[in-house]
C-alpha cells in the first residue's frame, strides 16, 4: 500500500497531544509541556488555519491532555487539563471578522489540583453533560449547565458567570477557578483511567464505557452510577480507545464497540446480552471479538465525517471508516466490516513526518489533520 501523500507540515510551539478541526478551516491544537527541572505541566491552545499558518495562541497553566467539541454547537471547545480542571471555550470570530479566536468561558475544578484529566467526551445525546476520566482511575459526569437551562453557548456562559470562583495552589501558583460537583461512577480502574465513551444507540443508551492502563474496559449505568460490567481478560495491555456504534458508523451493531489498546490491537467486541442489558458481572466474557495488530498502540478513534461518506461507499450510512492514531506508529483508516474474518482492513496510511508518538488526528471534507508529540509536528494529507 502506497503511503498518503502530506498536503503541509509545520511544528508546533510545544508537544501537541491533541487536536480538532473546526468548521472544515481551522485546526484547534492542545499541546502538553512537562519542564523537568520544576516537575510543572503546563499547556497551550493554538489555531491554525488550513494552510497550517498559526493565527492565535493561549497559554494554560495546566498542560492539555484531551480536546473535544461539542456536537450540538462545534464552536463550544472543552480541554482536559494536568491540574484536575476543565476549561471551557467559545470559539468565534475576533471583532474586526478578520481572524477566529477562543474565548474562554468557565474554568472548572473537576478533580483536585495533582491529578491529571486524561480525556473528555461530550454526550450525543445529551447536549448539557460532559464525561471526564482521571490518573487516578475515576470517571465523572460534569453538568455543564442546570437541567431546567436549555442548552446554548450562552446559557453556558450564564451559568459559569453565577458561580462562585475559589483560588487554587497550582504548581506553585494561585489560579482562579470554579468548583463544580462532579457525579462520579462507583467503578474504579486500578491504574490511570485513559478514555471513555457513551453508548449511543439501544439498548446501551444509558451505558458509559471506560478503559484503563489496567488493561480493564468498564460498563458504568449513567442513570445510577453502578457498574454493569468489567473485564480485564481481553486486552493484553492498557485500554485507551474506545468507539460506539452511532447512527453513522455501525448503526446494525449497537451492542458492540470498538476498542484500542496498548498492545497494538483494534478490536470488535460483540458483547453478551441478557434481554436489553448487558450480561453483568467482572470477566463475564463478551459473545464474540475480532482484532487486528495496527503495529502501533492504538490511541484514539476518529470516525469519518458523515459529508465524506458517499466518497467511499454507496450506503452512506454503511460507512465504517475510522481514523485511528497509533501512536509509534503514525496515524491509519481502517474500514471496519460488519461481521467478516477480515473485519479490519488498513485503506491509507501516514507514518513520515511523525517520528514519535502520534496522538492526536481529525478529518474533515477536504483533509485530515493529525500531530505527534516529541517531535512537535503537526501535518495535514489526504486520502
Amino acid at each position: 500500500m502506497e503511503e498518503s501523500k502530506i498536503i503541509k507540515a509545520t511544528t508546533t510551539q510545544l508537544p501537541p497531544c491533541c487536536l480538532r478541526i473546526v468548521d472544515n478551516e481551522y485546526i484547534l491544537v492542545g499541546s502538553y509541556h512537562l519542564d523537568k527541572p520544576s516537575g510543572k505541566r503546563t499547556g497551550l491552545m493554538e489555531i491554525f488555519d488550513r494552510n497550517l499558518e498559526l493565527t492565535n495562541s493561549y497559554p494554560t497553566y495546566g498542560a492539555i491532555l484531551d480536546l473535544k467539541l461539542s456536537p450540538f454547537d462545534t464552536n463550544l471547545v472543552a480541554t482536559a487539563h494536568s491540574t484536575g480542571n476543565v476549561t471551557v471555550w467559545k470559539f468565534t470570530l475576533t471583532k474586526d471578522k478578520k481572524s477566529v479566536e477562543l474565548r474562554q468561558l468557565g474554568n472548572l475544578q473537576v478533580f483536585d489540583v495533582n491529578i491529571l484529566v486524561t480525556s473528555l467526551q461530550f454526550s450525543p445525546l445529551d447536549s448539557r453533560i460532559l464525561l471526564a476520566t482521571n490518573t487516578l482511575g475515576t470517571s465523572a459526569i460534569i453538568d455543564l449547565v442546570d437541567e431546567s437551562v436549555t442548552f446554548s453557548i450562552d446559557s453556558t456562559a450564564t451559568t459559569y458567570q453565577r458561580l462562585v470562583k475559589t483560588s487554587y495552589n497550582v504548581q506553585g501558583s494561585f489560579e482562579n477557578a470554579m468548583e463544580v460537583k462532579a457525579r462520579k461512577f462507583a467503578g474504579k480502574h486500578a491504574l490511570e483511567c485513559w478514555t471513555g465513551e457513551f453508548g449511543q444507540l439501544q439498548p446501551l443508551q444509558n451505558v458509559v464505557f471506560t478503559g484503563g492502563d489496567d488493561a480493564t474496559i468498564m460498563a458504568h449505568d449513567l442513570r445510577t452510577k453502578a457498574t454493569v460490567w468489567s473485564n480485564n481478560r481481553i486486552h493484553e495491555a492498557g485500554v485507551v480507545g474506545i468507539k460506539t456504534s452511532s447512527p453513522t458508523f455501525r448503526n446494525s451493531k449497537s451492542t458492540s464497540i470498538i476498542t484500542g489498546s496498548y498492545d497494538d490491537k483494534i478490536r470488535s467486541l460483540d458483547l453478551r446480552m441478557l434481554g436489553d442489558d448487558i450480561y453483568p458481572g467482572h470477566n463475564t466474557p463478551v459473545a464474540k471479538q475480532w482484532d487486528c495488530d495496527l503495529g502501533g498502540g492504538v490511541w484514539r478513534f476518529s470516525e469519518m465525517p458523515s459529508n465524506l461518506t458517499r466518497t467511499f461507499s454507496e450506503a452512506p450510512s454503511n460507512s465504517n471508516k475510522l481514523l485511528v492514531c497509533c501512536m509509534y506508529n503514525g496515524a491509519k483508516v481502517v474500514d471496519v466490516a460488519e461481521d467478516s474474518e477480515d473485519m479490519f482492513r488498513v485503506t491509507n496510511y501516514l507514518k513520515k513526518g511523525h517520528e514519535s508518538m502520534c496522538y492526536g488526528g481529525d478529518w474533515c471534507t477536504d483533509f485530515i489533520a493529525t500531530c505527534s508529540f516529541y517531535d512537535n509536528s503537526l501535518q495535514i494529507w489526504n486520502l
